[in-house]
């Protein structure tokens, strides 16, 4: 197994027909030393921007972000399946900058199966392990032996020494994927779940350094999805290969990875455990994509030493907030509130009155949408744990968890607690 190190990576698409001229110098292998991209170029488009990544060795990193933010083109370029504008990828302790797919040690899963619809199950997982010449030398006297048996009842079909090596490693995959008994199955016989756990399959068989996995699941129904999600997470743990696996679906990202990389065009904006992502999130854009739903945004202010105040409402911090607030000098802040953090409340002081648009009721929770009392602009989202009855056009006073929520700066969008 082996660790993943992007250092200072960019991807630059040029239009059709022109030469792109990088205003930065190479080093030795092609390797980017001092990039100065120009960003406005009006001749090339930079998708990623300067990444830099550790991915230790035994860990699966989950890279996350909407449609267009660079994670594919990430996964590709550690392929080797594009080529790299600038900067280094290191797979173990070698640059895998020039080199090849085949000679980066890895395997991929990619969104679409990529299984050989010609092919069994047994054929589609052992192709990788016959194509590995390290692995595989056929003797004329094989490949002859091989191709007049192919065709008989498995018992007098004739196996090389090699072909022996693969069939035990096949066996030993498809067992562990609990698909040994689809081995003479083609693809189309089989559902979306079980061709996954086919391509999954080939990956393992080969025994790669590095796992990269795009969206694997993205075409599978909600249960089947969930189902493989455990599946996949069992392997990588069982296996200890290090994984790197591209997502758009945050539920994914949260349960699966042990991090989470955030990807906003072309940038990683955190990187950290699923649960610190999710608690302290870096800046505005992070705390708006993860959680659904997501986390509400008040605009408010800040007046020393303890009152956040709004034209609706007015909270007093508790002493965590007052000792970050020391340090903060602007008035105007963003509040952010996560929906579960909201609380219905009997009093009528230090809280925030609603009423309610829209009822969403799921048996042991009901997702509200909500107004500020008077403010018609203002939607949020309330997450509320309750047996009580609420209707649409209801007025409710709601309290709010106050050492759970997250503060911004109003015009940096950072998180008041990152701020130095």
């Amino acid at each position: 197994m082996a660790q993943v190190i992007i250092d200072n990576l960019y991807k630059t698409y040029t239009p059709s027909g022109t030469k792109f001229s990088p205003s930065f110098a190479l080093g030795v292998s092609g390797v980017n030393n001092s990039p100065e991209i120009q960003e406005n170029s009006s001749t090339s488009t930079n998708v990623l921007k300067g990444i830099n990544l550790k991915i230790h060795d035994g860990e699966f990193m989950v890279l996350v972000g909407a449609s267009g933010c660079g994670k594919s083109t990430l996964l590709r370029l550690i392929a080797g399946l594009e080529e790299i504008s600038g900067g280094k990828i290191i797979i173990g302790d070698r640059i895998v900058n020039d080199l090849p797919p085949k000679a980066r040690d890895i395997a991929m899963v990619f969104q679409n199966y990529a299984l050989y619809p010609h092919l069994s199950v047994y054929d589609n997982i052992a192709f990788g392990l016959r194509r590995m010449n390290q692995q595989i030398s056929f003797t004329p006297v094989d490949k002859i032996l091989t191709t007049v048996t192919r065709k008989l009842p498995e018992k007098w079909c004739y196996l090389s020494e090699s072909e022996k090596e693969i069939q035990k490693k096949v066996n030993i995959v498809a067992e562990m994927l609990q698909i040994d008994h689809l081995l003479k199955r083609l693809p189309k016989q089989l559902s979306g779940g079980q061709k996954q756990r086919v391509a999954l399959g080939r990956a393992i068989a080969r025994n790669p350094h590095v796992f990269l996995m795009d969206e694997p699941l993205s075409n599978l129904d909600a249960k089947l999805r969930t189902e493989t999600r455990g599946q996949i997470v069992k392997l990588q743990k069982q296996l200890g290969v290090t994984t790197i696996y591209v997502t758009h679906d945050q539920t994914e990202a949260m349960t699966m990875g042990d991090r989470i990389a955030i990807m906003n065009q072309g940038e990683i904006q955190q990187v950290s455990t699923p649960l610190e992502i999710y608690h302290q999130p870096i800046n505005k854009f992070v705390a708006q994509f993860i959680g659904s739903p997501p986390m509400n945004f008040l605009e408010v202010n800040y007046q020393k030493p303890d009152l956040i105040i709004h034209s609706h409402f007015k909270l007093s911090l508790s002493s965590k907030w007052q000792d970050v607030f020391k340090q903060y000098n602007y008035e105007k802040i963003w509040l952010g509130i996560r929906p579960e953090y909201f609380i219905l409340s009997p009093e009528l002081d230090n809280n925030i009155p609603v009423i309610v648009n829209l009822v969403e009721a799921l048996g042991n929770e009901s997702i509200l949408t909500v107004n500020l009392l008077g403010e018609k602009q203002q939607n949020l989202q309330v997450k509320l744990f309750t047996d009580k009855t609420i209707k649409i056009g209801d007025k409710l006073n709601l309290s709010i968890n106050l050492d759970k929520v997250s503060f911004f700066d109003y015009y940096q969008e950072k998180n008041i607690s990152f701020i130095d």
